[in-house]
């Protein structure tokens, strides 16, 4: 080999080495990456990562001035639990509650504030991350069913014959 091409060699050979040393290596699937909220919300006060699109045939909204009510469903390709850190993050600034999350193969964030709720279902794909939101008004007027009352009226009732 000519002292030439060894010269040329070991150059190229330097520009790579320190080429490579010079590039940022990203993490890929982890926590490390932070998402961003999308521009354009469906919802106001329940933000979206950037990188979902709606799945507009199955979701619905109902609003009107003085509440909303809703199922929206987004399909991206961000992680799961990218998804659940951006949550976990971002609701608070929106000004929701974090009551619980729930995790097996789908990961369910149950947040809250005075008058509303929202369940936010994080469900990994092979090829993409779905998520589900509900959000609709607390209950006023549900109590639990006191058992004791319906059993003393029936006692009363079978001892009176």
């Amino acid at each position: 080999m000519s002292p030439e091409f060894r010269w040329l060699g070991l150059i190229i050979l330097f520009a790579v080495i320190n080429g490579c040393a010079s590039f940022p290596v990203q993490k890929t699937g982890g926590s490390a990456s932070t998402l961003q909220a999308a521009g354009v919300l469906k919802f106001e006060d329940v933000p979206v990562p950037q990188g979902f699109s709606l799945l507009a045939n199955e979701s619905f909204i109902f609003q009107s001035d003085t509440m909303h009510v809703g199922l929206l469903k987004y399909g991206g390709r961000p992680t799961a639990d990218q998804v659940v850190n951006f949550y976990k993050e971002q609701m608070a600034q929106f000004g929701w509650s974090m009551l619980n999350i729930v995790e097996y193969s789908r990961r369910i964030l149950n947040f809250e504030r005075e008058d509303q709720t929202c369940v936010i279902t994080v469900e990994p794909a092979t090829t993409r991350t779905v998520i589900i939101i509900s959000v609709a008004p607390k209950s006023k007027g549900l109590r639990p069913a006191n058992p004791k009352a319906e059993t003393s009226s029936s006692h009363t009732n079978s001892h009176t014959k």
